[in-house]
């Protein structure tokens, strides 16, 4: 643990010390767990970095960070965590706390090695900060100490002269991991990080060699032994083995291995709303929008329909929906996943007082409210996303999550101008604050944003968005490479 930076800082007061001191424990502890996981389970540094910047991001209320390594030609692993876009490359070579001139600081320190440079690790903060920040620099400062043991550990397991060479060696491997493998399924290569779990893309091999690449979702190891967390888990991984609609992501498999509780479900091949949504290339198409709304409003009605055994409505509410967990395939399908806070008939939106489960951008007024929700709550939740999705802002966005949620109760949402009518018309009613005035169900919203803006067909919606996103499309390519001498299905098999 870093001792320097503590040294150096003069404190308001006692509780302002603790405060810090307590966070430099949690990211040291943190740390150690994830080494011990990955080292043991043989998954890999970039699984490692994955877990420990999504986590160190959520102690100190980021709303993005990175991590970037350098071999001897360039960068050597990249990971990004976080709902606000921002450019790697460009942030990777600041240091300090850097204010962009938004309301928003990236504080970025430098990841070494004795003095060779590994990279750089940097986290992006709402707000300014007076003096600069320098209680939130030092905590960054002695995470990127801490990381920089975990990376020398991992170092330490591979084959080279110096680090830059050893580095460049585990990149060599295959995105710095072996082949680890949970329960029938071998671990390729992290996709992303959460609260609760992290999601890898995985494959099986069945009897005769035939291989399928799915998304493995799997418990935080620190959270594998918490009963409610393994519960919430599963009931996950149950309601989505009931789901079955084009646009929903398909559930395969769920269980433990070694400990390890996971979920293996479709791998999608694509990008989510939210990187569609914030491209650097003007305003998306209203014919673009409305095919990915259209799909996305059909699979989350086939989720409200969903029945229970008996054949009664099971009354779903997804709760958590936003542009993250709208996928966009390369293929034009659209798929709507995440259900892991999603509730059943007569479930109240709390679960312990004062805490409100899902996103406060995204949430409607009965949610923000702690009332008691129904189909219509995410029917609001959707016309948040359409909004977002055409004018590439928040509807109600305050830069904080207490005045974003009383903007969404009592605020009203004037018309931005050049928006055209009859999409304004489907967001207005999709936006109203009583349930009642809103749209009756998800279809009927589907097909009053497609007489508004008529869709683009499947197959254009793929073209537009491969061609936009080419590193993803390589990315994706690669996935498809990593089989054995077997045959690997694709996702019609």
């Amino acid at each position: 643990m870093s001792t320097n930076a503590h040294a150096s800082l003069k404190f308001d007061s006692l509780d302002e010390e603790v405060r810090f001191l307590r966070g430099l424990i949690s990211v040291q502890r943190l740390a150690d767990e994830v080494l011990e996981d990955c080292i043991d389970r043989q998954l890999g540094l970039s699984a490692a970095v994955d877990v420990f910047l999504s986590q160190c991001a959520r102690m100190i209320h980021a709303r993005g960070a990175f991590v970037q390594l350098l071999g001897a030609s360039g960068p050597v692993l990249t990971r990004a965590w976080g709902n606000e876009y921002f450019d790697v490359t460009k942030w990777a070579a600041y240091r300090g706390a850097v204010p962009l001139g938004d309301q928003r600081t990236v504080f970025v320190s430098a990841l070494t090695l004795g003095r060779t440079s590994l990279g750089s690790i940097g986290f992006l903060l709402p707000g300014t900060f007076d003096g600069g920040g320098k209680h939130v620099l030092a905590l960054v400062e002695a995470v990127a100490e801490i990381l920089d043991s975990a990376v020398l550990s991992f170092i330490a397991l591979s084959e080279g002269h110096t680090a830059v060479e050893r580095l460049e060696s585990l990149s060599e491997a295959g995105e710095f991991a072996p082949k680890a493998r949970i329960g029938k399924y071998e671990l390729l290569h992290p996709l992303g990080t959460g609260g609760m779990a992290q999601v890898m893309v995985a494959r099986t091999v069945n009897p005769g060699g035939v291989s399928r690449l799915v998304a493995l979702k799997r418990i935080l190891p620190r959270l594998a032994t918490d009963e409610i967390i393994v519960g919430q888990f599963l009931d996950e991984a149950k309601l989505g083995m009931k789901l079955n609609h084009p646009n929903l992501v398909t559930f395969y498999d769920f269980g433990n291995s070694g400990g390890a509780y996971f979920i293996a479900m479709e791998l999608i091949r694509g990008v989510d709303l939210d990187h569609v949504i914030y491209w650097r290339h003007g305003p998306l198409p209203p014919e673009l929008v409305s095919s990915v709304l259209v799909q996305a409003l059909e699979g989350l009605h086939a989720a409200h329909e969903t029945k229970a055994e008996d054949g009664s409505s099971l009354g779903l509410v997804h709760r958590d929906l936003s542009p993250h967990n709208v996928m966009c395939g390369f293929d034009g399908r659209v798929k709507v996943l995440d259900f892991g806070v999603a509730k059943m008939r007569d479930q109240r939106t709390v679960t312990l007082p004062g805490i409100v489960k899902g996103k406060p951008l995204y949430m409607s007024p009965e949610q923000a409210t702690a009332e008691r929700i129904d189909r219509r709550s995410d029917i609001f939740s959707m016309g948040l996303i359409l909004y977002e999705a055409l004018l590439a802002r928040r509807a109600f966005d305050q830069r904080d999550d207490t005045r974003t949620m009383e903007s969404i109760v009592n605020d009203a949402l004037e018309r931005p101008s050049g928006l055209p009518n009859p999409l304004w018309e489907v967001i207005d009613k999709a936006l109203q604050k009583e349930p009642n005035d809103r749209f009756r169900n998800a279809l009927e919203f589907a097909q009053a944003l497609r007489e508004a803006a008529t869709p683009m067909r499947d197959h254009e919606v793929g073209a537009l968005l491969s061609q936009r996103f080419p590193r993803r499309v390589s990315e994706v390519q690669a996935w498809e490479k990593t089989t054995n001498s077997g045959k690997t299905l694709t996702p019609d098999e």
